[in-house]
């Protein structure tokens, strides 16, 4: 089920979704604002689940599918049906738990436009509530709390020292993602697969940088049968570092 657009997308937003209805429809609440600031956004919303969520048209600029993937939530193979059924020159890995702070992404579109060498991300700040009223955006932030995450040392260590690649609603090259073989499916539950994607996307002359003009809320939730699981989070983590070694090998072959 689809709603298109007539004008020219420049950026498609990515949802690979399942089982968080309040983070869908604050989704879609803030989307038919911010779609209205910048006409050329189109959001395009996987679902894995056994029913769908949507069964109306689900408004202008959207397009939905629904997947039923099984038990086990595979992000990577529900992203490449959305890229493979979008068409925005930018497209972003969009999470359902995140509301731009602005309800707009013309900031972050315009320096993403800077340089095609350049992938520019934000910074998130956590929101205590699952849910949120687009007329409280505007305070939210204030009441919002420090992603202590991203501060600790062992964070910053495996960023500034171990290059590891970390991003908030990076803005990736239709182009470069195609060159690059999109996701890697191997990739089952929460973890790595977006890591593994960055290492990729970047190789050796694309730079990362992180904007703290850039700004996203994060709602809260929980944990989900069959997408933090220990288990599928030691098996991505294995994964991801056996081809980080691949990598490095090849480049100090060449």
């Amino acid at each position: 089920m689809t709603h298109t657009l007539k004008e020219n997308v420049v950026l498609s937003l990515l949802v690979a979704y399942r089982g968080r209805p309040l983070h869908l429809k604050c989704l879609m609440e803030w989307f038919n604002v911010t779609c209205s600031i910048n006409p050329g956004i189109e959001l395009v919303i996987m679902e894995d689940s056994p029913e769908p969520s949507i069964t109306t048209d689900p408004g202008r600029n959207i397009k939905y599918f629904h997947i039923d993937g099984g038990e086990n939530f595979n992000k990577a193979r529900l992203l490449n049906i959305g890229f493979n059924n979008s068409t925005g020159k930018l497209v972003s890995s969009y999470d359902v738990d995140l509301v731009p702070a602005d309800l707009s992404f013309r900031q972050h579109l315009a320096m993403a436009g800077k340089s095609p060498d350049l992938l520019v991300s934000g910074y998130r700040l956590n929101y205590k509530k699952e849910y949120m009223h687009i007329e409280e955006i505007d305070n939210a932030k204030y009441s919002a709390a420090i992603d202590i995450g991203d501060c600790t040392e062992s964070f910053l260590r495996r960023q500034l020292i171990d290059g590891h690649r970390f991003a908030v609603i990076p803005l990736f090259s239709r182009e470069r993602i195609e060159q690059i073989g999109a996701w890697d499916e191997r990739f089952e539950g929460w973890g790595s697969e977006d890591m593994d994607f960055l290492d990729r996307y970047l190789g050796r002359n694309i730079y990362q940088v992180r904007a703290p003009d850039l700004l996203y809320m994060h709602l809260n939730h929980g944990a989900a049968q069959g997408w933090n699981d220990p288990a599928l989070t030691q098996r991505n983590d294995s994964l991801y570092f056996a081809k980080r070694e691949l990598r490095k090998m090849a480049n100090y072959s060449e």
